[in-house]
């Protein structure tokens, strides 16, 4: 009788701590808000920039508190990209979206391909990195803007950060690209997932 009433305690013991706290979770958001900590302590550009990003700063430390992992994690994804944004595109152009591989196998860039490679014996031609950056910003603005209406996002600074990269983006695609991959991470925090 001892025994299984031993078991069971350890039974309900283990239940417990499993429902309690996702440790993957508050892992990947403590090191998202040390990360976010560094770059913040140093950071300097566009006041309106920087603005936006204190303040999703502190919505994911008060996330992060509240234990809502994810979100922290999500708000402090938004905030390292804002506070990039802010600092200027020297920087940015280096993240920029990469020109496509060739592949082993089947993809030898042989038949259907043709018309994009150079002439025989050279690689494929890549796009000048303007352009795949320019494409990049206008995929990452329109991504945003369908999914801003399409889960009816209610923040208005996930509003303000799209139709900010939309204005931004003939002139700055860089700064407009990482504005929307921001609205992009709060409206995943916004529906948690």
């Amino acid at each position: 009788m001892q025994r299984a009433l031993l078991g069971v305690m350890l039974l309900l013991a283990g239940l417990s701590l499993a429902q309690g706290v996702d440790y993957r979770q508050a892992a990947v958001a403590s090191a998202a808000l040390a990360r976010l900590q560094a770059v913040a302590q140093n950071a300097t550009g566009e006041e309106k920039l920087l603005a936006w990003a204190k303040e999703v700063k502190a919505r994911a430390e008060k996330s992060y508190e509240a234990k809502g992992y994810f979100k922290a994690a999500r708000e402090a994804q938004a905030a390292l990209l804002l506070f990039r944004a802010a600092q200027g595109t020297s920087q940015v152009q280096a993240k920029a979206p990469a020109a496509p591989r060739m592949r082993m196998g089947l993809h030898h860039g042989w038949g259907h391909r043709r018309w994009e490679r150079g002439p025989l014996g050279q690689p494929p031609r890549a796009a000048a990195p303007q352009a795949r950056l320019a494409q990049g910003a206008q995929t990452a603005v329109d991504r945003a803007e369908k999914e801003l209406a399409y889960y009816r996002a209610q923040d208005s600074l996930v509003k303000d950060l799209v139709a900010e990269a939309q204005s931004r983006l003939p002139k700055d695609p860089a700064r407009a690209f990482l504005l929307a991959r921001a609205a992009l991470a709060l409206i995943s925090a916004e529906r948690g997932f």
